[in-house]
């Protein structure tokens, strides 16, 4: 016993050591070389308004924080960022949104006109979030726009000059897109110029426990919480997850587990609401346990905590059913409520 303390002392010194030497910027913490290079790009970047920036990588990398720093560079900065999610708005809406537009330019217009987002953006950034959703059509007008440096409104007649800094992000291969003819060579060409490309997490392991003792001090801190340490059960489960939502989906669970919980410890039940198993098994067979084929910790772990897990996965399952949760599992109704009342006697 005493070793394991002195081993799980050793290790939460070692990752709060790691913390302190972070490289932090734009709020973000940094602990891994790809990361370190992805942020010396980002700065590199910085220092050149006029070429335009591609920052590629899967959903919650943290794309839009990259391009803020790119934006800002190393201090803060009062110019504009102005922030455009290409899928969110409607090809027939996009146009005038990003262009702005006269008095009577269209039936519904505004009396005064409006200005557009590139107007928004003079003497900062425009950031053009899921720059793959661009219709085809509006991409040829968005690349004259970034190789003239000027545009009219929707219905003006008047050439506006443009002072903006562009910053492109996107979840999928813009290159691919190309091939397939759903995106404009010319303008993917135009706007690879500053590429910077993120790895999902999955590929930056390294990172994962350190991540998550900087969110689980970071979010304890916030709400006045006790939790310091990660048990050996959750950092095997945290280290074998796929994290297909990466830094975002790592950081909403423990800052989810914070806000529910008061422990000093974070357990491997605390994980209960993420697969431990291989993907590819849970597909094929629909189920987290499967006999003959479980998976083990190299560790001692509680077979307590497991029980409560299933029980709350089975639970959840059948969408709070306690009845056929209970047929499932093969039990009693007073027996489910008996490890019921352990489930949330672990809230309280």
């Amino acid at each position: 016993m005493g070793k394991d303390v002195s081993a799980a002392r050793r290790q939460i010194k070692s990752l709060q050591q790691t913390i302190r030497e972070v490289q932090h910027s734009e709020n973000m913490a940094i602990f891994s070389d790809h990361m370190r290079k992805v942020v010396n790009l980002a700065l590199k970047f910085h220092k050149s308004r006029d070429i335009p920036v591609l920052i590629e990588g899967e959903t919650g990398t943290g794309k839009e924080m990259i391009a803020r720093l790119v934006h800002s560079g190393e201090q803060d900065t009062s110019a504009p960022f102005v922030a455009v999610n290409c899928a969110a708005i409607s090809s027939q809406l996009f146009e005038s949104e990003l262009f702005g537009y006269e008095q009577g330019a269209f039936t519904g217009a505004k009396t005064m006109g409006n200005i557009g987002k590139l107007e928004m953006a003079q003497g900062g950034t425009l950031f053009l979030d899921e720059i793959s959703e661009l219709p085809l059509d509006l991409q040829s007008k968005l690349l004259r726009v970034i190789q003239q440096r000027e545009y009219y409104r929707v219905g003006g007649t008047e050439l506006i000059p443009l002072d903006v800094r562009f910053i492109f992000a996107t979840n999928k291969k813009l290159q691919d897109l190309v091939e397939k003819h759903l995106f404009r060579s010319d303008l993917f060409y135009r706007i690879d110029i500053g590429k910077i490309e993120i790895k999902p997490l999955r590929e930056r392991k390294e990172e994962l426990l350190p991540l998550t003792q900087y969110f689980l001090e970071l979010f304890s801190k916030k709400r006045n919480k006790n939790f310091r340490q990660i048990s050996s059960d959750a950092r095997f489960i945290i280290q074998n997850h796929k994290w297909k939502g990466n830094v975002r989906e790592l950081q909403n669970t423990i800052e989810r587990i914070v806000l529910l919980y008061d422990d000093e410890v974070l357990e491997g039940w605390h994980l209960s609401q993420i697969t431990t198993e291989n993907v590819a098994m849970k597909k094929k067979q629909g189920s987290l346990i499967v006999p003959g084929e479980m998976l083990l910790p190299d560790t001692p772990f509680s077979m307590e905590d497991l029980e409560v897990e299933i029980v709350a996965k089975a639970i959840e399952k059948f969408g709070g059913n306690k009845s056929k949760a209970a047929d499932y599992l093969s039990l009693t109704r007073s027996a489910l409520r008996s490890r019921i009342k352990k489930i949330d006697d672990r809230i309280l």
